[in-house]
């Protein structure tokens, strides 16, 4: 029989594991495992404590994210389920398969009285990170279309988000027959969804739709009907909350465009009878409909609008209506100012009223003002300053200095046309304020595309060069003129777009920090806003003074991302490549390229987009750009060797072809890359590698170094420099006739840089072979080197030149 003091650590140690045991269910993880650890210490073979030290382990093996759902489905704990969140989204997590289907399962099974949003939020992430998951759901969704489906919608919108990141997802499916059936099966779930439901359930379904129909239009757009289509339209309406119309303008965008003909004819049925309706809901939700539709399909759009007597009876239609009915008009003019016959009809019908509304109403001002300046100037020249400009600037302007957001918005795509005049750009340069306020409206214009386009375009206007004109050009613009019956237009600039005030202009908005806006600018940007950025760039490193902020405000990086984000073969993609590569090559002429390449940015790089621009020939008559890249790559030439080897490996056929060029800036600028190359062996075996091909660079390089053009000779002067210190360039100096004759030519010239160059290559090949010595004296070569020497104060070349003399006369 064991006594009380033998007793008294069992009792302890058995409400120690008991305790443990509570806290592991309540959560207390740390707890329990400290009450645990005593009571193995007080009492090891104690049988309650080998039961809690078995529960624990058990526990052990079950992963946090089913504990959690576990807590979230049987508890109702919110909190339990923002917890599964986290850790779902924590990208060291790692889940089982068999971990994601339980949960799945789970929440599927209780699908009617678990916590919501939450659990559809935990759903939807789980099919966004496992690929196991989705598998599951892939299956299920196989077997049975329509249970699962309204399974996942009991659960909510992010389910359904995680449902059609499953349809998407090709991988998850046994095979593509399946998937296509199960999508076309949800595809139509959701259109009976869209017909019925309101509230979210409509927002899920437009948002379903359109993901969707954004990546298979041509499978599904046949199951949309003319009803399915009007309640997609009708989400267009100005009322709707932002993300819904977005949704729904994507889905009637993709729609439109696997068949222009059935859609246009969709469209105007729609229009039509919601215009013959005449209620004020149905007037808004068709003006605002055919604003949608105007840049998706504006032939058809347009054919609606000029209609007989619809443009005339808009104005007076306004008559009693209320104030979004109005907005919905004002939108549906702006849209269809896309189109020149459209313009010409607004311009003739609504003028008087669209001048009303900026005198009298402070809502609609902004909306206006941008609609008279698309009429006045859209698809006009620039150089001709149409009618009140100047007033709808001011609107702009004043709108811009608002406190309110969606003014300073709404007057963006208004400033894009009235900076197009010269005045205005001045005027508004000048502005601080004003200049403050645009750039903090383009900064904060993420998710907003017509914002930020047209607060790019503004920028580009403001910081536009005119293109240079050769004669050639300027006879036909002449021509040009004659033929628009207007021979004595003017062929300068304004004053205000000549190169001095465009590059104040430039240097104005660096100062103001357009640099860092467009930067913040490019983490999600369309390839048209990429397009105007790349140009931007362009112009603004275009004075050299410009080029070191350009670069030190992350310019550098942003011109290489450009770049690379120009994949295709479309004419903006070959802009973007070539504005983008050219304002790179600016920037890296004039900055020092160890302050902007280090381990997260490799000035190999560079080499691909500055290469590029060699491709540019002396057909185009433009060679500025392949001179700048000549430069940029003599600059980035100067770092290491792998750079260097890197140019010679990518781009030696082309800067072989340009050092043969006509033009002497570029033939000149092509010697000092070469230069430069020969710090590396690599550019040495160009010429040295005893080859044929290299006797003819040889030859080529001696002409350069004999050339007219100071700066060709002195570059063409610095590679023999440094090829003669190897034996087979010596050889192949020898070998041609003249060639011991040109490096004594460049020893005796008058110019200490090119005198410098010419000892070197003597002294480095006298002291190389006893035999190159003999022909440097039957040459004359002690007397030419020591008059060299008499005639110079420079000590490099007198030490080398003294050097050159002792071999020569020792040898």
């Amino acid at each position: 029989m064991s006594s009380p003091e033998e007793e008294l650590p069992d009792v302890r140690a058995s409400e120690l594991a008991t305790k443990s045991l509570e806290y592991l269910q309540s959560g207390r993880q740390d707890d329990a495992v400290r009450s645990l650890r005593e009571a193995l210490f007080l009492a090891p073979k104690n049988e309650t404590v080998l039961a809690a030290f078995d529960s624990f382990q058990k526990d052990q093996a079950v992963h946090p994210l089913s504990k959690l759902c576990q807590k979230l489905v049987v508890e109702g704990d919110v909190s339990a389920g923002e917890n599964a969140l986290r850790l779902l989204r924590d990208p060291s997590s790692n889940f089982q398969t068999t971990t994601t289907t339980e949960c799945i399962e789970l929440l599927l099974a209780h699908a009617k009285n678990i916590p919501l949003p939450i659990s559809g939020k935990v759903l939807g992430e789980i099919l966004r990170t496992s690929r196991g998951g989705r598998e599951h759901i892939a299956d299920s969704v196989g077997e049975n279309t329509k249970e699962m489906f309204e399974t996942v919608a009991e659960i909510g919108g992010e389910a359904i988000d995680g449902l059609v990141v499953t349809l998407l997802d090709l991988a998850a499916w046994k095979s593509e027959a399946k998937k296509k059936r199960s999508m076309k099966d949800c595809f139509k779930l959701f259109l009976e969804t869209l017909n019925t439901g309101s509230g979210e359930i409509e927002a899920w379904s437009t948002r379903s739709i359109a993901r969707l129909l954004a990546t298979h239009a041509t499978e599904l757009h046949s199951f949309i009907g003319q009803a399915s289509l009007e309640r997609i339209l009708s989400m267009l309406d100005t009322r709707s909350p932002d993300d819904l119309r977005s949704h729904a303008t994507l889905a009637t965008a993709r729609f439109v465009e696997t068949d222009e003909n059935i859609a246009g004819s969709m469209l105007g049925k729609f229009i039509s009878s919601r215009l013959a309706a005449d209620s004020d809901d149905d007037l808004r939700i068709a003006f605002s409909a055919a604003a949608a539709i105007f840049p998706l399909v504006p032939k058809a759009a347009a054919g609606l609008f000029l209609i007989e007597g619809f443009v005339e009876g808009l104005v007076p239609s306004l008559q009693g209506r209320p104030s979004d009915v109005e907005q919905a008009v004002l939108e549906m003019m702006s849209a269809a100012c896309v189109d020149k016959g459209c313009r010409a009809a607004i311009a003739t019908h609504c003028e008087a009223y669209l001048e009303a509304v900026i005198r009298g109403d402070e809502n609609f001002k902004g909306i206006a003002s941008t609609i008279l300046a698309k009429v006045r100037y859209g698809g006009g020249d620039p150089g001709v300053a149409p009618k009140g400009i100047d007033e709808l600037a001011a609107v702009f302007r004043e709108m811009m200095l608002k406190d309110g957001a969606e003014s300073r918005d709404s007057a963006m795509e208004g400033l894009a046309y009235a900076t197009l005049k010269p005045s205005v750009k001045e005027l508004l340069v000048k502005d601080k304020e004003f200049l403050q306020r645009l750039l903090e409206t383009l900064r904060d214009s993420a998710g907003k595309p017509t914002v930020m386009y047209g607060g790019l375009t503004v920028v580009a206007n403001l910081t536009g060069y005119l293109p240079s004109l050769s004669e050639e050009q300027k006879k036909v613009a002449q021509l040009r003129n004659y033929a628009n019956s207007a021979p004595q237009a003017k062929l300068e600039p304004d004053p205000a777009d000549k190169d001095e005030k465009v590059t104040m202009r430039c240097k104005v908005l660096l100062e103001a920090g357009v640099v860092p806006v467009l930067v913040a600018c490019s983490k999600r940007v369309s390839p048209s806003a990429v397009a105007i950025m790349s140009s931007i760039f362009l112009s603004l490193s275009k004075n050299q003074k410009h080029r070191g902020l350009v670069a030190q405000q992350g310019g550098v990086r942003l011109l290489l991302q450009f770049y690379a984000s120009a994949s295709g073969d479309s004419e903006q993609d070959r802009k973007v490549k070539l504005s983008s590569s050219h304002a790179l090559a600016r920037v890296l002429v004039s900055t020092n390229p160890s302050h902007v390449f280090g381990s997260q940015l490799p000035v190999a790089s560079a080499v691909r987009p500055l290469l590029a621009l060699l491709e540019s020939n002396e057909e185009q008559n433009d060679l500025l750009p392949v001179f700048e890249s000549l430069l940029a790559l003599t600059n980035i030439a100067s770092t290491d060797d792998s750079t260097r080897d890197l140019i010679i490996r990518i781009g030696w056929p082309k800067i072989e072809e340009t050092l043969l060029s006509n033009n002497i800036m570029v033939q000149r600028a092509t010697m000092e890359l070469l230069c430069n190359l020969m710090a590396s062996p690599t550019g040495v075996a160009k010429f040295a590698d005893g080859s044929k091909t290299a006797s003819n660079r040889f030859h080529v390089l001696l002409a350069l170094a004999d050339a007219e053009d100071l700066a060709t000779r002195r570059a063409a002067g610095g590679a023999l420099a440094m090829l003669t210190e190897w034996d087979k360039a010596c050889e192949a100096i020898v070998r041609r006739e003249k060639g011991l004759d040109i490096l004594l030519g460049m020893a005796i010239e008058d110019n200490e840089e090119m005198r410098h160059r010419g000892v070197v290559c003597v002294r480095n090949m006298v002291c190389q072979k006893p035999d190159y010595v003999e022909r440097f004296r039957r040459k004359g070569a002690i007397d030419l080197i020591r008059d060299s020497l008499r005639g110079t104060r420079n000590p490099e070349v007198l030490q080398v030149g003294v050097e050159a003399l002792k071999a020569l006369m020792e040898g």
